[in-house]
């Protein structure tokens, strides 16, 4: 409001004065009374000239304020006749049949159970020497497959006419005697077989012994070689307890070739050389092989240790390539 006065005002300013200038021209001849005449004139009707201007926008200002109250109120009693609706409660679903009569129970709470007192602890007991070996041969024969390998026994004519044969007489109650009785008439018995008969039994026990074979081939097939070299080093060891009496090694062609030891590749060498056709018995030729090898110095062994050391590193290649290629 008061920006608009101002301005009213300065345009004022600007007409009184170029009044009074062009005023002060018109008159600047006339006499002097009569010049201070026409200045009072031109200050008196600037002076009511501003007076009506102000006056009426001011009553303009207060027109317009007013309107802007009015506006406001009318703006703030519509805003306040409208009320927000009011959301009805939803209505609770009536339960119906068995479920309505039945009321959920609270839960039973459980008993904790009580804590148990830590027991004594016990001690492991110290084993004896005793005790510690029967442990060992106990495992060695688990690790050895004893009564697991399928067996294979030569088989002959003889056998298979024998097993036959007392199949149908003996008696699980029979004394030795009449076990020998058995063994005397079977022995007769065989003798006056003809020799078609006799070729039939033997073809009966070649037959018998492939089948026994491929039984224990199939078997080995179902370990790993490492499990199979395991197994007949477990066998060795239980011949140096002395809990087996004889060793019997698994065959097994997918191991690796053992290496030899410089003193086998002395004796391959001499082999090679004629020594064993020389006349003296294996045992002999050995023998002396043996004293020769320890007679010889520290270079003229060399040759077998080199041998050797390569042999070594192609059976621990062989070996690791084995156990890599069954691990997957």
């Amino acid at each position: 409001m008061f920006s608009q006065i101002a301005l009213a005002t300065a345009r004022q300013l600007r007409a009184g004065t170029t009044l009074v200038v062009r005023t002060a021209t018109a008159t600047s001849a006339a006499p002097s009374f009569l010049r201070r005449g026409a200045v009072v004139f031109q200050q008196r009707g600037y002076s009511s000239a501003f007076s009506r201007q102000s006056a009426a926008e001011s009553d303009d200002t207060a027109a317009t304020a007013t309107k802007t109250k009015k506006s406001t109120r009318s703006t703030a009693a519509a805003a306040k006749s409208k009320k927000p609706a009011t959301k009805k409660p939803a209505a609770k679903k009536a339960a119906t049949g068995a479920a309505a009569k039945k009321t959920k129970k609270p839960a039973a709470k459980k008993e904790a159970a009580p804590k148990k007192k830590p027991g004594p602890v016990r001690k492991k007991p110290v084993l004896t020497e005793e005790q510690k070996q029967k442990l060992t041969i106990k495992l060695l024969k688990q690790r050895a497959f004893l009564k697991e390998e399928p067996k294979v026994h030569f088989s002959s004519a003889w056998a298979l006419y024998l097993r036959d044969h007392l199949s149908t007489i003996s008696k699980p109650d029979d004394d030795r005697a009449a076990r020998n009785e058995y063994m005397r008439k079977a022995a007769v018995g065989y003798n006056a077989l003809s020799a078609a008969e006799k070729e039939v039994l033997e073809a009966r026990a070649v037959k018998h012994h492939d089948d026994a074979v491929a039984a224990r081939e199939a078997w080995v097939r179902t370990k790993t070689p490492m499990e199979i070299t395991a197994a007949n080093h477990a066998r060795q060891r239980l011949k140096r307890l002395g809990a087996i009496k004889a060793v019997h090694l698994i065959p097994d062609d997918r191991a690796p070739k053992r290496p030899r030891t410089p003193f086998s590749w002395f004796v391959m060498t001499k082999n090679k050389e004629g020594v064993f056709q020389s006349g003296g018995t294996p045992t002999e030729v050995m023998k002396a092989l043996g004293e020769e090898w320890r007679s010889m110095d520290a270079a003229a062994k060399q040759p077998y240790i080199d041998n050797c050391a390569v042999d070594q590193q192609r059976y621990y290649s062989e070996t690791k390539a084995t156990a890599a290629q069954y691990a997957a």
